[in-house]
C-alpha cells in the first residue's frame, strides 16, 4: 500500500508587506508537488488554502486528482459554489468553536436548511432576499421540533429565525471568500416577528402534583411489568424543579457529582456559561428524593457507579434531552387530568426552562437572596433572575408552609418563620 498522501500550506509574504502568495506542498504516490494557488489580492487566505488542500487530499484518496490542472482562483468561482459546499465549510469551522450540546442544535438547523435537494444545490451567489423570504415561509410550515406529528404544531417564529441566523452566518463566510456581494439573510425584514414570551412557572401545589403524577406513572409501568424508558421520573423532575439546572446539565450528571451522604450538594462541572463550575445546594426534600433514587438503583439491585449517568436508560446509556421533554409532556397531561378532576387550575405549557423559573420563584418565596439564586442557577446576567424576583414579590397569597417543606435545607428549622432566611449566604460558585 502506498504511503498516505500528506500536504501543508506554504505561504510566501512579498517584500511590499501587503501581498502574500499561497501555495500547497503535496506529497502523493512517492512524489512531492507544489500547487500554486494565488495571492491574497485574488481572494486567497489561509482558510481558503486549507479548504483547497482538503479537497486535493480527498481527490488523491479517490484517485481523481489531476496535478496538471491549475487551481482556479476564488474570484472565478463566484455564483458556482453551492449552498451545501459553503455550509459544509462553515460547519467545519463552527463545530470546533462550540460545545456538544450547542452543536446538536446547529445540526438541527442545518438539517432543515439543507433538507431540500434543490435548495442545497442552489449556487451561493444566487441567494437573494426573495430566496430567503421563500425559505422563511417554507420553514414556518414545517412540523414543530420535539412535538408529535399528529399534534399539527408547526415551527415557532423563534425556531424559524434560528435557522435563518445559521444561514446568515454561512453567508458571512461566503462574503469573506467574495462568493457573494452582500448577505441577503441579514436584517429584521427577513425574520418572523416573535411575540413577547409569557414566562410561566409552577405554583408550589402544582410542583407537588407534578411529582406525584410522575411517581404514579412509573408505578403503573412496574405493576404492568413493562420496562420504563428510564427509572426515576419523579426524582428527575424534582431535580429540575427544586435544583434549577439546565436540562443539558441534568442529563449529563454522573452519580459521583452528588454528595448525598450529609453534604447534600451537587457539583456541576464548568460548561455553557462564564459562571464556570458551581455547587448546587440540595434542599432536604430534594436530597431525600435523590437518596431514594440511588437506593432504588437500576435492574438487579446494583448501585449506580460514580462514573455512570445519574439518569440512565434501561440499556445503561445516557438519557437524552428529547427523552426528558417527551416524558415531561406526558407527566403534565397526567397532572392536568388529576387537577381537572379536583377542579384545580391546570398547568400551563411546561418546558424544562419553566422548571428553572419555578426553582427561582420558590427560592424567592422562601426568602433567598437574589445573588445566591443567580449562583445556584448559573446566571451571569441578572435580568432574568430579577424579572422572576420582581413578579414573585407581587404575590400576596402563598402557602408558605408548603414552600418551606420543598425548599428548606437540612440545617434549617422544619417550621417556616417570616424573615428567617432572607439574605442567606449559602455557598454558590467554586473554581473548576
Amino acid at each position: 500500500m502506498p504511503p498516505r498522501a500528506t500536504g501543508y500550506i506554504d505561504p510566501h509574504p512579498w517584500s511590499d508587506g501587503k501581498t502574500v502568495s499561497w501555495r500547497l506542498q503535496v506529497r502523493a504516490n512517492g512524489r512531492r508537488r507544489t500547487v500554486t494557488l494565488g495571492t491574497n489580492h485574488e481572494g486567497w487566505s489561509e482558510e481558503r488554502a486549507q479548504v483547497e488542500l482538503d479537497n486535493i487530499l480527498a481527490e488523491i484518496r479517490r484517485g481523481t486528482w489531476r496535478p496538471d490542472v491549475p487551481v482556479a482562483p476564488p474570484a472565478e468561482e463566484v455564483g458556482e459554489e453551492t449552498l451545501h459546499v459553503t455550509a459544509s465549510r462553515w460547519w467545519k469551522k463552527k463545530q470546533a468553536e462550540i460545545e456538544e450540546s450547542t452543536a446538536s442544535d446547529y445540526q438541527w438547523r442545518l438539517s432543515l436548511l439543507l433538507k431540500d435537494r434543490e435548495r442545497r444545490e442552489t449556487p451561493i451567489g444566487e441567494i437573494d432576499e426573495q430566496w430567503v423570504d421563500e425559505l422563511r415561509d417554507w420553514l414556518a410550515r414545517q412540523p414543530a421540533r420535539n412535538r408529535r406529528p399528529e399534534s399539527g404544531a408547526t415551527l415557532s417564529p423563534r425556531s424559524v429565525n434560528m435557522v435563518l441566523d445559521a444561514l446568515a452566518q454561512i453567508l458571512d463566510l461566503a462574503q469573506d471568500y467574495k462568493l457573494v456581494v452582500g448577505n441577503a439573510a441579514r436584517g429584521k425584514r427577513r425574520r418572523m416577528r416573535v411575540p413577547t414570551p409569557s414566562r410561566f412557572w409552577l405554583e408550589p401545589d402544582m410542583v407537588v402534583d407534578l411529582l406525584d403524577a410522575a411517581g404514579e406513572w412509573e408505578q403503573e409501568l412496574i405493576a404492568r411489568r413493562r420496562p420504563s424508558q428510564c427509572y426515576g421520573r419523579r426524582e428527575l423532575l424534582a431535580l429540575l424543579c427544586l435544583g434549577g439546572p439546565r436540562i443539558s446539565e441534568a442529563v449529563k450528571a454522573d452519580r459521583g457529582e452528588f454528595d448525598l451522604a450529609g453534604g447534600d450538594h451537587w457539583r456541576i462541572p464548568a460548561a455553557k456559561t462564564d459562571a464556570g463550575a458551581r455547587v448546587v445546594d440540595l434542599t432536604a426534600f430534594l436530597a431525600e428524593e435523590l437518596r431514594g433514587h440511588v437506593a432504588a438503583s437500576p435492574a438487579r439491585g446494583r448501585q449506580i457507579s460514580p462514573r455512570k449517568p445519574m439518569w440512565p436508560t434501561v440499556n445503561a446509556t445516557r438519557l437524552g434531552e428529547g427523552n426528558v421533554r417527551r416524558m415531561l409532556r406526558e407527566v403534565v397531561e397526567r397532572t392536568n387530568e388529576r387537577r381537572g378532576e379536583a377542579d384545580k387550575t391546570l398547568l400551563p405549557e411546561v418546558t424544562p426552562h419553566t422548571l428553572r423559573r419555578t426553582f427561582a420563584s420558590l427560592c424567592f418565596l422562601a426568602g433567598r437572596d437574589p445573588a445566591w439564586v443567580m449562583g445556584q442557577i448559573g446566571h451571569t446576567d441578572a435580568r432574568l433572575t430579577l424579572e422572576v424576583y420582581a413578579k414573585t414579590m407581587q404575590r400576596k397569597r402563598v402557602d408558605r408552609d408548603l414552600v418551606w417543606r420543598l425548599m428548606r435545607f437540612a440545617d434549617e428549622p422544619e417550621k417556616w418563620s417570616a424573615g428567617a432566611r432572607t439574605g442567606t449566604t449559602i455557598s454558590t460558585t467554586v473554581s473548576p
